[in-house]
């Protein structure tokens, strides 16, 4: 099989309606769900241990390489800062999280396409966290993703990396300590 042929094989393999889909698909949406219900040490466990986790700042005015995006980041985070505040998340020393937030993710328009390296997918998805802590009132961050899957050994995937694209350029929430 030629390149072109192989190439055009593995990107219909990652159409809507294949079972990599769905299972791209089930893992986000349980991904969510341990976010959602505080089970951050699962969800630790989905993490590769290279991971790169980071939600560049958005600019509104000339735009910048990167389609309107700086090199300044909200979040630039690897595992050990990841699992770090993961830790203290679990603790009472999490200020800014007590009493906790009640988060609610949304995944949406999801995108699969073969990443750049074998055993990777990209995947692109437009997401919605919604946030009520204390007496805050309801609290929206909306956006686009651009994750990259990788394989694991068990068979299921580690998130390699993960790119958070807000859609506001200025974040008037309290504070962000969730994880997207």
């Amino acid at each position: 099989m030629s390149a072109a042929a192989t190439a055009q094989a593995a990107a219909a393999a990652c159409m809507p309606g294949t079972p990599l889909y769905g299972e791209v698909v089930e893992f986000l949406y349980r991904e969510a769900d341990l976010l959602d219900t505080y089970r951050y040490g699962e969800w630790l466990e989905l993490l590769a241990e290279d991971i790169l986790y980071d939600m560049p700042v958005r600019t509104n005015q000339f735009r910048a390489a990167g389609e309107g995006f700086q090199d300044m980041a909200f979040f630039d985070e690897n595992y050990v800062s990841l699992k770090t505040r993961v830790k203290r998340l679990e603790t009472e020393f999490a200020w800014a999280e007590t009493p906790p937030s009640r988060t609610r993710h949304f995944v949406s328009n999801i995108l699969v396409a073969p990443g750049e390296r074998a055993g990777e997918l990209a995947v692109r998805l437009n997401f919605m966290v919604t946030r009520t802590r204390a007496d805050h009132g309801y609290q929206f961050f909306t956006g686009r993703r651009e994750d990259t899957l990788r394989r694991a050994a068990d068979g299921g995937f580690k998130i390699a990396r993960r790119r958070i694209f807000g859609d506001q350029t200025v974040l008037t929430n309290t504070n962000l300590s969730v994880l997207f």
